[in-house]
Order: structure tokens, then C-alpha cells, then sequence
């Protein structure tokens, strides 16, 4: 038998403790590192009191590698810390022979964790000749914390390297080496301990390179002569892929296919004549009718164009970095659904209800089967909507987008359908810009399986 000292990790004081030479030198109660130092010893015979005199010097002399590790495993709830303790002592010796136990000190600051470690014993279904030979332990740590304790317990297999050798004499050469191998003691030694509770599971580190793709491509303008103008370029050629990308086709079909059936139906007159006489007369058609220069383009594209180019004068100021964005989203939501909006109204020939001709589309006859007032007005509300995050104010910068279209009702200059249809192309535009800034953001939503002790998780990762 040998007498060794070593440091007691996470404590002030020094520990004495008896160890069979063939034992192996512990570090830790945490699993041993596979790049330790190797100890070679060889015994020829007559040389036996030498080399065992020289096994205690080295084992004396010797120092391991500390890993320091932070608390995990499970964090078990307990009223009294100590009847834990007490509890998960019993509990491991009823499975394992327990050698050595250190008390801990749930009072103290910081607690000290308590360590319980069984000896070292031949696996279960172990065959004698196995080659090479293998033994485990079980390693528990419990670490004090309000209201329950981290308990973490591994089970540690050590097999001896190396081989014998032929010769003149006897030589063993060889070292037991420690490596941890997935058990599921853990998990069930807190079954045993809180078989009423569920306990809390620490998350297992995990790389980032397990979750990240490689870094984004380089942006499409970054060599560019003319950076800024190539990157206006790319952004409205974006723009258009996305409004006329086939999801977004759809719903415009669908949409159009809604305005077809409130126009060409009775709903459009119907829906006209009932806010004539009621919402015309009344302070709420007053406030409306004031709302249509919103809607006006020869006013507020200007606008638009000015905040677009504040971003130039003012850049890396957060406020005119936001208005410069607002400008350059209102500018393409513009561009965008603009061409879309003359189309329709061209193609539809529907005529206003001031004209008398009723609200039914004919082909190519008239000029009037999308409000553009209602489009332009819509614009800068659907803008700065898409840039906050605030559920309320975004809700209410939606309600005021609507205000132009109430106002060419009032007005009696335009049925229902077609202030839908006006509206419906500028959320269109918003939805294809926003998706632009989304896309040249970089932002990636992940969701990858997280195994957590015997049970499965979700990991979900969002970057940009």
C-alpha cells in the first residue's frame, strides 16, 4: 500500500488517502483525460524492491491533470439538502461498494459538493480471459444549490494498454487508462432519489459548428465599381422575384379572383350606397375625405425619395438609419407594385360610381379598376409596419393604411373591389421587400434534434 497526498479540487485543504499501488493515480472525481502521462515500469526478477521503492517515489512524486468542470448532471428539488445526501448514499451503495465518501457542506459559501466513489470492480458478464482487462466504478458529485441539489454521476472504465512481453525474465508493460462510457446511472439513480419530481437536465455542450452552416457568400455588389448603385440594382431585381414568385402568384390570383366577385355581383353597390348614407354625412366621412392627399403621388413619392437618400448624409446614425430604410422600402414597394397596379387598371375597364356605369369590369373600356390612391396611401403605413416589432403598433399602422381607400369611398370615387384590390397590391409589395431585407440579412431559423439524457429534444437557433 502506498500513502499519496493530493489537492481536493474546489477546497482549501489537502486529503490523505490509501490507494493500491495498481489502483492508478485519480485527478478528479470528473472522468480522466486520455492524454495523462503514461507510467512504464519494468520488472525483471531480483529487481522487485527496487522497482517497488521506485513505483511509491513516482506515485508520490506524481501530478495529474485537473479538469475543472462546472456543475451538471440533474438538479434534483430536496427541502432538506442533507437527507439527499443521506438518500443518494444509500442508494449507490446498495448497487455499488462504496470505498470513499466526502460529506458536503450545504452552509457553506460557496457549498461545498460531496463526492461518493465505489470501488473498482469487474463489469457485469466479464468473461476471466478477456484480453484486455477491463474494471468500473461508479463517480457521484453533489453540488449544494437552493432549494435541492446538481447531482452527476458516471460510471468510469478503465482497460489495461499494452502487452507482455517474452525475454530473459518476466516484463509487464502497461498503465490502466480511464475513459467514461455512455451508462444511464445517472438517470436512474434520480428515479430511485425523486421518483415523484421531475428533475431539470443540464443541456450537453454542443459545438457550434454542429449548428452552423458556413459563413454566407460574399453580398453580389461587394466588388462591384459602384457598390451602392449594384446593391439598389440586386435589391429591386429581388423584389420582383419575390412578388412574382409563385406563392405570391397565387394569392394575387386569389385576390384578383375576390375582387371579380365583388365587382361583378351586388356587393360593390350595394356596400357604396350604404356608406353614402351613412359614413359620408357623418365627422368619421369628414376625417377620411381629409386623408386623401396621403394618397397622392406627386407629394409623397418626393417623400419618399428624400428619406431614401438620408441614409447617405446621416449614415451610422441610428435614426437616420431607420428613416433612410423607411425611404428605400416605400421607393421599391413603389417600383414593385406599381406596374401591376396600371395594369389591373387598364385590363379590368371598370368605371368609377360616380360615373354611373356601374361597378361590372369591361375589358380594357376604362381606367378605373384599382384605386392607385389607395395603393400610394397604403405605402408608407405598410413600411414602417414591417419595421417594428411592437404587435400594438404594428396592428395600428395596418388600421391607418386604410385610411385613403375609406377616403376615395367617401368620395364616391371608388367601389369597394377596387380599393381592395388597390390595398391588397401594396401589402404584396411590402411582403416581396421584406422578404428582400430578410434574404441580403443573412437570417437563418434552425431547428435540429438535441438528444437530453434518455429523452429527446429541440434545439431551435435563429441568426442574422
Amino acid at each position: 500500500m502506498a500513502v499519496a497526498k493530493r489537492p481536493r479540487e474546489k477546497s482549501g485543504h489537502a486529503e490523505t488517502r490509501l490507494a493500491p499501488l495498481d489502483e492508478g493515480w485519480e485527478s478528479s472525481p470528473a472522468p480522466m483525460v486520455s492524454n495523462r502521462p503514461r507510467l512504464f515500469v519494468t520488472v525483471r526478477r531480483g529487481q522487485g524492491v527496487r522497482v517497488g521503492f521506485l513505483a511509491i517515489v513516482l506515485a508520490c512524486l506524481a501530478r495529474a491533470v485537473v479538469c475543472a468542470e462546472e456543475a451538471g448532471g440533474m438538479f434534483l428539488p430536496a427541502a432538506d439538502g442533507m437527507q439527499l445526501w443521506r438518500k443518494t448514499v444509500a442508494t449507490v451503495s446498495a448497487e455499488w461498494p462504496v470505498i470513499r465518501v466526502v460529506e458536503p457542506d450545504f452552509l457553506s459559501s460557496p457549498p461545498r459538493e460531496g463526492l461518493i466513489e465505489s470501488a473498482w470492480v469487474d463489469p457485469p458478464g466479464m468473461l476471466l480471459q478477456a484480453w484486455p482487462p477491463k474494471r468500473q466504478r461508479v463517480v457521484v458529485r453533489v453540488v449544494p444549490a437552493a432549494n435541492g441539489a446538481w447531482v452527476d454521476a458516471a460510471v468510469q472504465t478503465q482497460s489495461l494498454s499494452g502487452a507482455a512481453a517474452g525475454g530473459s525474465g518476466m516484463e509487464l508493460v502497461g498503465t490502466w487508462q480511464t475513459e467514461s462510457e455512455p451508462d444511464d446511472v445517472g438517470v436512474r439513480l434520480a428515479a430511485q432519489l425523486s421518483p415523484m419530481s421531475e428533475p431539470v437536465y443540464t443541456l450537453p455542450p454542443v459545438s457550434r459548428e454542429a449548428f452552423l452552416e458556413p459563413p454566407p457568400p460574399e453580398l453580389p455588389w461587394a466588388h462591384s465599381q459602384f457598390p451602392r448603385v449594384s446593391r439598389v440594382g440586386h435589391y429591386i431585381a429581388e423584389d420582383y422575384r419575390n412578388f412574382y414568385g409563385c406563392e405570391s402568384l397565387v394569392c394575387l390570383t386569389a385576390a384578383f379572383g375576390a375582387g371579380a366577385l365583388m365587382a361583378n355581383t351586388g356587393f360593390d353597390d350595394t356596400m357604396q350606397s350604404a356608406w353614402q348614407r351613412g359614413v359620408e354625412p357623418s365627422g368619421v366621412g369628414t376625417f377620411f375625405s381629409g386623408c386623401k392627399d396621403i394618397g397622392e403621388g406627386r407629394y409623397v413619392l418626393p417623400i419618399f425619395g428624400v428619406a431614401a437618400v438620408t441614409v447617405l448624409v446621416f449614415e451610422g446614425n441610428p435614426a437616420g438609419d431607420i428613416v433612410g430604410e423607411w425611404g428605400s422600402r416605400t421607393l421599391r414597394m413603389f417600383v414593385v407594385g406599381g406596374p401591376p397596379v396600371y395594369v389591373l387598371q387598364m385590363a379590368t375597364g371598370a368605371s368609377r360610381p360616380s360615373e354611373g356605369d356601374g361597378s361590372q369590369w369591361h375589358f380594357w373600356n376604362d381606367n378605373n379598376g384599382v384605386s392607385g390612391h389607395t395603393f400610394i396611401g397604403a405605402i408608407p403605413f405598410l413600411a414602417a409596419a414591417d419595421m417594428v416589432e411592437s404587435p400594438l403598433l404594428k396592428g395600428t399602422l395596418y388600421v391607418c393604411s386604410t385610411f385613403v381607400g375609406f377616403s376615395r369611398m367617401t368620395d364616391n370615387a371608388h367601389y369597394p373591389s377596387q380599393i381592395f384590390l388597390g390595398w391588397y397590391l401594396a401589402w404584396a409589395s411590402s411582403r416581396a421587400v421584406s422578404m428582400t431585407e430578410t434574404h441580403f440579412a443573412g437570417m437563418e431559423v434552425r431547428v435540429v434534434p438535441l438528444p437530453i439524457a434518455d429523452m429527446g429534444g429541440l434545439a431551435v437557433e435563429a441568426r442574422w
